[in-house]
């Protein structure tokens, strides 16, 4: 049987949000509500109970929530809008590694805490890989958006080369960045990531980045496989996903 493990952060307003990318999301009323139809004589044929329909519509930044950058969200050459980014980076078999042996207030996850990482999960990381990191700093989201937001954990320069020269494709985190604190000026990550012409690099060499997910550690498995695909937003930097693994 099928195991489902939902790591989403639910969409809604006043929701977390990183401060670069604008307000949190925004519920505006739509063209229809179930309260409009009481003065509609229409009918559901089965049960003969009031027919009605409701809508909304949201106002929000493409990387609202557990979302996927696209490439160009960090490189303003690159074609790979969120409407191109290629669906199977969000697809496939994945690890996912337990960084929460250095959980603190702007800890870095450095490459020896993946390689120990990798070895607690009896498994190795792989070419085509969707490597997920859980730190636990997710469990601020709600109860310190403070400290989740600027005393946030991260990939170090050096872990993102790691997880490169591993030839992983997709690495997805439970913080607001996969960058540390100490990075976010420059953001080394998102360079390696999805800038590969910084490396000499072929365009689409890049590794996509989904940030904000929660719930890693309830995966039941090391590994397993991923889904979280963007929507196709034409021209937009990202896109909140659906992120869930699924486990034999």
């Amino acid at each position: 049987m099928t195991v489902f493990t939902d790591l989403t952060l639910v969409l809604r307003e006043g929701m977390i949000g990183h401060p670069a990318h604008g307000r949190t999301p925004v519920r505006l009323a739509g063209t229809l509500d179930h309260a409009m139809y009481r003065h509609m004589d229409r009918r559901n044929p089965y049960d003969g109970e009031r027919l009605s329909f409701a809508n909304e519509q949201w106002v929000l930044n493409g990387n609202t929530g557990t979302h996927m950058d696209s490439v160009w969200h960090a490189d303003p050459t690159s074609e790979f809008t969120a409407d191109r980014m290629p669906v199977e980076r969000g697809y496939g078999p994945a690890i996912w590694l337990d960084c929460s042996a250095v959980k603190g207030p702007g800890a870095e996850v450095t490459p020896d805490v993946l390689e120990e990482a990798e070895h607690r999960a009896g498994t190795v990381v792989e070419p085509g890989d969707i490597v997920l990191v859980h730190t636990g700093w997710s469990e601020n989201v709600d109860s310190d958006p403070d400290a989740y937001l600027t005393r946030h954990m991260g990939l170090t320069r050096a872990a993102g080369e790691w997880l490169r020269g591993r030839g992983v494709t997709t690495v997805g985190i439970d913080n607001a960045t996969v960058e540390t604190v100490a990075g976010d000026l420059q953001a080394p990550v998102h360079m390696n990531f999805l800038r590969p012409r910084s490396l000499g690099l072929h365009a689409g060499d890049f590794i996509a980045i989904i940030e904000n997910l929660v719930h890693i550690d309830r995966i039941p498995s090391p590994r397993f496989t991923f889904v979280g695909m963007p929507l196709p937003f034409e021209g937009g930097s990202g896109s909140p996903i659906r992120a869930v693994a699924l486990t034999q």
